[in-house]
């Protein structure tokens, strides 16, 4: 009898131990991949506030997120079966610093600016008072083995280059673009609140993993600060990226004027946005159009396809087909043609 017990405890055991392993090897064990799926469409009014804004909306704007986390083994084989789940190289989302952390940052930042971007769109398609005012360029990262590294710090604040005033990261770029590695370049940067002098001499930016050009290895940011009257405030979270563009500057609009652009609808999209209000493309638009459709959107704005390697147009519709969705897939180009079609909704509303 005890050699029975014994032989129990033993088939226990191994039992225990294989599953253990395969929990392991199926859950823990990491693929270099990230999956991405669809995520949420997540109201943008209780984000934005327009200082005393009247105007209450009958309907509701939304903005369209992805989800995405490291992929496992269960993740990867659960994405041979169901079309959701997309497998992306996670060298393709992190590039060659490849750490989650800083990607997160980045994509903070990248919404900052966006926020800014949606600020003046909106504002000067109302005709309101705002205000861009360019304060320098911002090392957001300096580059390991570039001049940069012995002499800037992150949060430095350029302001010139050469006696040459810097308002803008482009302005910075353009202006090193015609000198050549070796050359010296003199900056004034802000550090703290003081000024200093520094001198760097241009590098290939080749050394650090990116193009054959001329520059100090740094990421720049353009710093600026966007002054409206009425006073808005953004408050988006954690979320990161610019894909809610358009979506914040429907809603700035919306808080604005006297007349609600929903007029009862649930209006869901995505976007970049410019600050003179053009919408440019994003990705993983297909996971967008399911996140909408949960949520049983009546609209989805989506960047219409107008050079060859756009295609956000294209897959929308062609997902919104593929689930048989009545919702409106509406392509635009411009923060305008956004407005106008929902102005012309409520036209056609009034008239039925």
């Amino acid at each position: 009898m005890a050699i029975q017990t014994r032989g129990a405890w033993r088939s226990w055991l191994t039992g225990g131990i294989l599953f253990v392993a395969a929990f392991v090897i199926l859950f823990m064990v990491p693929v270099p991949y990230y999956i991405v799926q669809p995520g949420s469409a997540l109201e943008v009014r209780p984000m934005i506030q327009v200082e005393d804004a009247s105007n209450h909306e009958k309907g509701t704007f939304y903005m369209t997120t992805v989800s995405m986390r490291e992929g496992n083994v269960v993740g990867y084989l659960a994405s041979q079966v169901d079309s959701r789940l997309e497998l992306v190289p996670k060298k393709d989302v992190l590039g060659q610093n490849g750490d989650p952390k800083r990607y997160q940052h980045v994509q903070e930042e990248i919404m900052r600016q966006s926020q800014y971007n949606a600020v003046l769109a909106a504002y000067r398609e109302a005709g309101r008072p705002v205000e861009e005012k360019l304060l320098g360029v911002e090392v957001f990262r300096v580059l390991d083995g570039m001049p940069a590294a012995k002499v800037l710090k992150q949060g430095d604040i350029i302001q010139e280059a050469d006696d040459r005033k810097i308002e803008s990261a482009e302005e910075l770029l353009a202006y090193l673009a015609d000198k050549k590695p070796g050359e010296r370049v003199r900056l004034v940067i802000s550090r703290g609140g003081d000024k200093k002098e520094q001198e760097l001499e241009l590098a290939s930016l080749a050394k650090s993993g990116g193009e054959d050009r001329p520059g100090i290895g740094i990421e720049p940011v353009t710093l600026r600060r966007v002054e409206a009257q009425p006073k808005v405030t953004i408050h988006a979270d954690e979320i990161g990226g610019p894909s809610a563009g358009l979506m914040f500057s429907l809603e700035i609009l919306n808080q604005l004027g006297d007349q609600d652009l929903t007029d009862g609808l649930r209006v869901a999209g995505t976007g970049t946005i410019s600050p003179e209000g053009k919408v440019g493309q994003i990705g993983g638009i297909q996971h967008k159009i399911l996140a909408a459709e949960k949520e049983n959107a009546d609209i989805f704005f989506v960047p219409a396809d107008q050079g060859e390697q756009d295609s956000n147009e294209k897959k929308a519709k062609t997902t919104a087909r593929k689930i048989g969705s009545d919702m409106a897939i509406v392509p635009v180009r411009t923060l305008k043609e956004a407005v106008q079609y929902l102005k012309e909704q409520e036209v056609a509303g009034r008239a039925s």
